[in-house]
């Protein structure tokens, strides 16, 4: 029965996710429905007119290839399922997991400069980590690197719009988020060890990006904000470490990635790595301690 229980428990850990790749399918479904009928009412007359059978298919097939071609439309489906994710998943964390009747805390009691230092020091070492994880699989096999390439110039990557930056910086940490190192991360811990319930988020969290390349330092990346929640002890922590990635892979020049044939230079760029990302998670728990107790900020708060 115990086992039945704990089986259970696992795979209620999931619901979150599927419950977030629902509201994608739906949200790109939507979209696609809605792209192909205001194209269906804007040539009605000429099919109304037309008995071919094969210009009616493709009037009705064109606005999909091209929706799959338009990387602001993409970048618009993407922005619109986060924004309904956040709010779902939002809710269902607000619901389950914040005390209702518990003060406020204040900003002093989660985040001080000793954690923004550590975050960002691991998220440096965290970018020269990921690409190099991604180097070693696309040397593994370079169809994988391909198809990876293909996704960022689909959604835009290679022009940054306004759209994709926001989707990119703001709105995908606060989504992702709540989905994977909130309620998912939240229900796993209750059935399971810690750093288990961190590899399963992570692991997800990888599995949800749908390639190998993303997903596989998405999961690297997983880990990391998985370790910075449950330490920290607040969600905003994994958000902002989040924001600080994303932002950095966004705009981050191109010159400040060496892509020599240096092998000595690309291990010793790997050993400063892992040097700033050790750094950053001794700065991140030095801060930590250093934070106004929760219950000063709370008696703080009642005054």
């Amino acid at each position: 029965m115990q086992t039945l229980k704990k089986i259970g428990s696992i795979l209620f850990c999931l619901l979150p996710v599927i419950l977030a790749f629902g509201i994608q399918t739906l949200v790109t479904f939507i979209a696609l429905f809605g792209r192909i009928f205001l194209e269906i009412l804007s040539q009605w007359e000429l099919l109304a007119e037309s008995a071919d059978p094969a210009s009616i298919t493709e009037t009705i097939l064109n606005p999909v290839m091209s929706s799959l071609m338009d990387s602001q439309f993409l970048a618009g489906i993407s922005a619109a399922y986060a924004v309904i994710a956040a709010l779902t998943l939002g809710f269902w964390y607000w619901k389950r997991f914040c005390p209702k009747k518990q003060p406020r805390r204040k900003i002093s009691s989660i985040i001080n400069p000793w954690i923004v230092g550590g975050l960002a020091a691991m998220m440096l070492g965290m970018q020269y980590i990921s690409t190099y994880v991604v180097m070693l699989l696309a040397a593994i096999n370079p169809g994988w690197y391909q198809t990876y390439e293909e996704l960022l110039k689909s959604v835009g990557f290679e022009n940054v719009t306004l759209v994709l930056a926001v989707y990119s910086v703001i709105i995908a940490p606060i989504s992702e988020e709540l989905i994977f190192r909130g309620v998912t991360m939240k229900y796993a811990i209750k059935a399971m060890p810690f750093v288990m319930a961190n590899i399963m988020q992570a692991f997800l969290f990888g599995l949800f990006h749908a390639n190998v390349i993303q997903g596989t330092y998405a999961f690297v990346v997983g880990l990391f904000c998985g370790y910075v929640c449950y330490k920290g002890g607040s969600l905003y922590l994994s958000i902002l470490f989040h924001m600080m990635f994303n932002l950095w892979g966004t705009f981050a020049p191109s010159f400040l990635n060496y892509s020599g044939n240096s092998i000595l230079l690309h291990i010793l760029i790997f050993a400063a790595a892992v040097c700033a990302a050790a750094a950053g998670i001794f700065l991140y728990l030095h801060g930590i301690k250093r934070r106004l107790p929760v219950e000063t900020s709370v008696a703080d708060s009642q005054r």
